[in-house]
């Protein structure tokens, strides 16, 4: 697995899908914040607009989390097409973390296109190509992540043993526009996983 440095995942997109929520939120909670803090406003208006910032950046977190989502989307068939690289009939343009990897920034360590090959799963991206053969795959299930705080979305986790090590290959879709959309084609993307594993082993 070779990494190099990416023009698609990118920290603006990241900071990015993280500033444009708070453009939202962050109003109606100051204001909220003044008057129980300034004014001794406890309840009633101040109460109102606490809420309006919570509903209003759930909302902005689920509209605009995925930045540039189908810009990158493009961007990175465009790079893979010029390096030779060629996907998988059946593949779904995925967010993917391995298990140890941790941010405040982004749940998703990377971006790139799950591949589902008759005798393996393929991620490939613009930093990376990880393999991981059906006949080390055990089972196929969802996991949290960040965006299960807010109920707009989970990992779908692949895991298995390879050469006796444990593996899980962390994949969460961003085939949909919006991340509650990903979560619910999540439910989806688990049930085709699961029908190409076939019976557990």
């Amino acid at each position: 697995m070779r990494l190099v440095a990416s023009t698609v995942w990118t920290s603006r997109r990241k900071w990015l899908g993280n500033l444009i929520p708070a453009v939202f939120w962050l109003p109606p909670a100051v204001i909220g914040v003044y008057q129980i803090l300034i004014k001794n406003q406890v309840g009633g208006p101040s109460l109102w607009w606490l809420l309006a910032s919570t509903v209003l950046g759930w909302f902005a977190v689920n509209q605009f989390g995925f930045f540039e989502n189908r810009r990158m989307q493009g961007q990175l068939k465009r790079i893979l097409e010029v390096q030779s690289k060629s996907l998988a009939e059946e593949h779904y343009f995925v967010g993917f973390a391995t298990p140890s990897f941790s941010s405040t920034l982004d749940a998703h360590e990377d971006v790139g296109f799950l591949c589902v090959y008759p005798d393996r799963l393929q991620f490939i991206s613009e930093t990376r190509t990880i393999d991981l053969p059906r006949t080390d795959i055990t089972t196929v299930r969802f996991r949290p992540n960040v965006h299960s705080i807010l109920f707009l979305g989970r990992w779908v986790s692949v895991e298995g043993t390879t050469g006796g090590k444990q593996v899980r290959l962390l994949v969460e879709p961003r085939v949909k526009t919006t991340l509650l959309g990903n979560r619910l084609f999540g439910s989806k993307l688990k049930v085709q996983l699961k029908k190409w594993l076939g019976p557990v082993k």
